[in-house]
């Protein structure tokens, strides 16, 4: 199972590295530097508020699927078409429930064309994890890499071409943004249905009110971890849009140095989707999970431990090459949130083997604590420290859940890497601490 891991680890980060750094440095930052801070951080405000409510999109249904089906494939010939039903059903309450809150919170009367599109998005993106689920489910995990991508690809080429050939020159309308990320990942949605379709036939929506009755309720302790993981990893940007003043432009900001996080956090999603289905098929295997799971860490805390202490060196001259408008405490912003990084990479790995063997409801208490936390401590520190307050909440919180999901692996499932392991790593983040701090 390692073997079958690193090679497709491999191919995934390979093909991952070629397409979204290009979209996020090349696409996604020349947009932000072709708007205003404000406009681009309506647009952050909008994503986060929309992805809040994920939790009603998708209800868990993804991660309580993949692990089903990589232990029991037959199943999914039969279930295939009432899972449909079932997020078809939960797409309508799900932009219900959108617009009801977005109209409370005044989104609806300012950005409706964009509440809309990036709505959209997240139904897309939900309906295309599912059918990835089911792919990688199967064993296939060559072809969940390149749809893992392939909306990215898309949307360099729906944007790439108008964008760096200086037809927007300064006036991109950000709902362009919205629109095409809809168009890209529903284009992806129906390349993965075609492939699923080897296994399943055409595609057919079924409903079954009983059948999802019972999927729901199987599937309620994974919608849960999302739901808390969406609140302590994203609520922060709408706190700030909603109490400060000028809430939009620090969120503008803001987003400027989350994006460099979503660019290496890729890398943890990447790592969690690869191992989800790994770890459901070893099932009670303790050795051979350890074993795995150490190694997962071995490969992406490599990689981590030298990139993260570079970029708390030379934050602030990292922003300023890349943003043309930046602050005095862009550095400092991109600092806690990278640094939160290793916490929130390490997490990946031992909370997605906490989800493959069983323990969802226990896990949940975890991130319930971490998310009160959170939302406690960005409510304090936001109107005093602005999106100062909020990066440094967020490093605190990752620290904290991380803490919490290694306390559950070595309680629960008798899991804990060894001493020496943690000893190399803090010597090489400590060698490239001072390296780069010397340079």
């Amino acid at each position: 199972m390692k073997k079958t891991f690193v090679l497709n680890l491999l191919f995934l980060i390979g093909i991952n590295l070629l397409i979204k750094p290009l979209y996020i440095f090349g696409i996604d930052r020349g947009i932000q530097n072709a708007v205003s801070p404000a406009a681009y951080g309506a647009y952050f405000e909008l994503f986060n508020f929309v992805f809040v409510f994920q939790i009603l999109n998708d209800l868990g249904i993804q991660y309580f699927n993949n692990r089903n089906i990589a232990q029991y494939p037959f199943l999914l010939q039969k279930y295939f078409p009432y899972f449909l039903g079932a997020k078809a059903f939960l797409a309508v309450v799900y932009l219900a429930l959108i617009f009801l809150s977005g109209a409370l919170a005044g989104y609806v009367s300012e950005w409706p064309g964009l509440l809309l599109s990036l709505a959209l998005v997240q139904v897309s993106s939900s309906l295309l994890s599912y059918v990835r689920s089911n792919i990688s489910g199967l064993g296939w995990y060559f072809a969940d890499s390149f749809l893992s991508i392939l909306d990215k690809l898309i949307l360099v080429l729906l944007l790439g071409v108008p964008l760096w050939g200086g037809f927007f020159r300064g006036n991109f309308p950000i709902a362009w943004l919205g629109h095409a990320q809809w168009i890209a990942l529903l284009l992806s949605l129906v390349t993965g249905l075609v492939m699923l379709g080897k296994k399943t036939g055409i595609p057919r929506v079924r409903m079954d009110w009983r059948l999802n009755a019972l999927i729901f309720k199987k599937s309620l302790p994974y919608a849960i971890a999302v739901a808390l993981m969406a609140i302590y990893n994203r609520a922060d940007v709408v706190l700030m849009g909603r109490l400060l003043p000028d809430g939009q432009v620090l969120a503008g900001y803001y987003a400027a140095a989350y994006r460099l996080l979503d660019a290496v956090n890729m890398l943890g999603v990447l790592f969690a989707g690869l191992l989800l289905p790994m770890y459901a098929k070893l099932g009670r295997d303790k050795m051979e999970l350890g074993q795995l799971a150490e190694t997962a860490l071995r490969i992406l805390w490599s990689g981590v431990l030298v990139f993260v202490p570079i970029s708390l060196a030379f934050g602030q001259p990292i922003m300023e090459g890349l943003y043309d408008d930046t602050t005095p405490y862009s550095g400092f912003l991109l600092g806690c949130l990278m640094f939160g990084f290793i916490p929130l990479s390490g997490g990946y790995i031992f909370s997605t083997l906490l989800l493959a063997t069983g323990h969802q409801g226990r896990l949940n208490w975890v991130y319930l604590a971490v998310a009160g936390f959170n939302v406690f401590l960005n409510l304090s520190v936001i109107p005093r420290l602005g999106a100062s307050g909020a990066a440094a909440t967020a490093a605190t919180t990752q620290v904290l859940a991380f803490l919490g999901v290694l306390y559950g692996c070595w309680k629960w499932e008798q899991i804990a890497i060894s001493w020496i392991l943690w000893y190399k790593f803090f010597i090489l983040g400590l060698v490239t601490g001072i390296s780069s701090w010397f340079f």
